[in-house]
């Protein structure tokens, strides 16, 4: 459990609260020979604080619990019982403390670089801590029971401590799962498909064999044709080869904070090398009225060379003309290799401020500070950086990973009420395709969006999720298809919305949500999936204020004439992300896209 409790008395104030000795010489004897934790313990220096142990024996099993000292992780005291010892067993699994310790960096977003310099704490210290850990617990207990009911304050405190448990609860059995050499498999075997998933499979094996033939056909006419005229020269040349390229690892930091004050960061957010080199901020219009002098008077204050750049609001920044302009005038001002390029704002800032970064001197320093809903939880949690054409969204655009993501959740309170349904179009699609257990909780939610504890918390599963497929299947051609779920209709129909004269201009979020119920649908048409799963989806949409039916004046033709420029499309037909159950991608083979051909 969780308690917030005062600041950490010493050690010397600690020992004066074991007023009679009685709480020293219970734990004494607890810790004591023939028991194997005597002194035992840890002390973690990334943050200063200490475990204490106690054992307590039932039914044959003893539990050793370990108390966390540390107030460095946002005042909370932190008690976490590791995993039960056996009789018999000459030590408990102090090393499984020390990984669930790690987990508390983590969700506190505390460096976990020190976490395993850890150093044996003595008895006197553990009986200090234990003693000043009870005497809270006898002072803190009866001002939450003495009443009938809680205040206000108490009951939001309440709420969000239970929050947190359910959040360390989670962490745990995730890091469980790490100790046992677990690995998520998304493949699924035949003999988890009822018949009518496997009769889908089936047909998808046929099509995809189809697709394949009509493939191989078309380019074995054009190699025949090309052939007779390639390589027939007279002219011999000497062959060499280079390699380019090797991993890149992008840091994803979630710090509440540190937009309205980037000095507050514990952590380095601009890489020292570009210390003298200039710097540029890209933000927009509305952003930069909340966040922008702050933002770059903090980096400026910390001795960086800054200068601003403000961008229209939403899409309109997303074009190939405002890039070309952008990028001249960075290019004026003056840059250097060393220099980095931040984005503060939405998914159409990062995107065109990580193009530029993509492309000016082949490529320089990107950070993105995103600050809408469905930036941290998806536009900008992401190596894809482009801008629009005439065409559609995002068909001019590289790969190019960002050196860090800085993702600061308390900027959502300021967001227009529009932005946060817009957002939980893209969480929506993760817990449909990825995580069932967090589909759950979106049903069962019943509190406002708005709400801090539930946006942390979204967002951090939501980017757990991103980064799980994206270090695996970075070109989303397996995999990371997950990311495309309710795309391959969602970005036509979003398209054709922002055409003069329609009757609705739909946000990006809004058209993923639309195309998730399509893409329900026709799992259900193909007997890929349970018919429960459209009302699921639709409810869903409902209940985070989103739309789920195509806009009326949109037809099937002029949805189905523009998927040749979306970026699934082959000369074959159109692709799509379709799933098999609430949490699991549909896939079969090793594929995890179904193919259809379009006449």
């Amino acid at each position: 459990f969780y308690r917030n409790t005062a600041d950490m008395a010493s050690l010397e104030d600690a020992k004066r609260n074991d007023g009679t000795g009685e709480l020293a010489a219970n734990l004494r004897e607890g810790l004591g020979p023939g028991t194997g934790l005597e002194g035992k313990g840890t002390v973690c220096k990334a943050c200063g604080g200490f475990f204490a142990g106690t054992v307590s024996t039932s039914g044959g099993t003893t539990s050793l619990k370990l108390v966390n000292s540390s107030n460095t992780h946002k005042g909370r005291s932190r008690r976490l019982i590791v995993d039960q010892v056996q009789d018999g067993d000459d030590e408990p699994e102090i090393a499984s403390g020390m990984q669930r310790h790690k987990s508390l960096h983590e969700l506190d977003s505390i460096p976990t670089t020190e976490c395993s310099v850890m150093r044996d704490y003595t008895t006197e210290e553990a009986v200090a801590l234990e003693a000043y850990r009870a005497q809270g617990e006898k002072s803190l207990e009866p001002n939450l029971h003495v009443r009938g009911s809680l205040n206000d304050h108490e009951a939001k405190e309440l709420a969000e401590l239970r929050h947190q448990l359910a959040l360390a609860k989670a962490r745990i059995a995730q890091l469980e799962k790490i100790e046992l050499g677990e690995s998520k498999d998304f493949n699924t075997p035949d003999s988890d498909l009822n018949e009518s998933q496997l009769l889908g499979r089936q047909m998808c094996r046929e099509e995809t064999a189809r697709r394949a033939a009509l493939r191989l056909e078309r380019v074995t006419e054009a190699q025949a044709e090309v052939a007779s005229k390639v390589g027939r020269g007279t002219v011999d040349g000497s062959m060499y080869d280079f390699t380019t390229g090797k991993p890149v690892k992008t840091e994803v930091i979630v710090a509440r904070g540190v937009v309205s004050n980037p000095m507050l960061a514990a952590f380095e957010i601009i890489p020292m090398a570009s210390a003298s080199s200039p710097l540029f901020v890209f933000t927009d219009e509305t952003v930069n009225e909340l966040y922008g002098d702050a933002f770059v008077q903090g980096f400026e204050e910390m001795g960086y060379v800054m200068h601003k750049i403000v961008l229209p609001d939403g899409e309109d920044a997303k074009t190939l003309e405002v890039y070309g302009k952008l990028a001249d005038h960075v290019l004026s001002i003056g840059i250097d290799k060393s220099s980095v390029l931040i984005s503060l704002g939405g998914g159409a800032v990062a995107n065109v401020c990580g193009f530029i970064a993509s492309t000016l001197h082949r490529g320089i320093g990107l950070i993105h500070f995103p600050t809408t809903l469905l930036a941290q939880c998806d536009a900008s949690i992401s190596h894809k950086q482009a801008v629009n054409a005439p065409h559609g969204k995002n068909l001019v655009g590289s790969y190019y990973a960002p050196i860090r993501i800085v993702v600061d959740t308390d900027v959502l309170q300021t967001l227009e009420d529009w932005l946060l349904p817009d957002g939980m179009g893209e969480i929506l699609k993760h817990a449909l395709c990825q995580d069932a257990d967090l589909l759950k909780y979106l049903e069962d939610y019943d509190g406002p969006l708005n709400d801090p504890v539930f946006l942390d918390y979204v967002v951090r599963r939501t980017i757990e999720l991103k980064c799980e497929v994206i270090d695996i299947d970075p070109k989303e051609n397996k995999e990371a298809v997950v990311l495309i779920y309710g795309h391959t209709l969602g970005h036509p129909i979003e398209s054709i919305s922002h055409r003069m004269g329609t009757a609705c201009c739909l946000s990006h979020g809004q058209a993923v949500a639309i195309g998730c119920v399509i893409a329900a649908r026709v799992a259900v048409l193909m007997g890929l999936a349970d018919e429960s799963i459209i009302e699921r989806t639709e409810q869903l949409c409902a209940k985070y204020e989103l739309p789920y039916l195509i806009p009326c004046d949109q037809s099937v033709d002029r949805i189905m004439a523009k998927l040749p420029f979306n970026k699934t499309w082959t000369k074959e037909g159109t692709m799509m992300a379709l799933i098999e159950r609430p949490g699991k991608i549909f896939n079969f083979d090793g594929h995890f896209k179904v193919g259809f051909i379009v006449h």
